[in-house]
């Protein structure tokens, strides 16, 4: 799922600064072993 997916289902607008709040927030999950990044700003549950 893109960040910008992500961040509408989260209630949030599509604005720069929401987007880049939450692709830090899932950048942060994905160095942690929560999620894993299949493709460049995109996002998926980890196997």
């Amino acid at each position: 799922m893109t960040c910008k997916r992500i961040t509408a289902k989260l209630g949030l607008t599509a604005e720069p600064r929401h987007t880049e709040g939450v692709r830090g927030k899932l950048k942060r999950l994905v160095a942690r072993g929560w999620l894993a990044e299949i493709a460049p700003g995109r996002f998926a549950p980890r196997p």
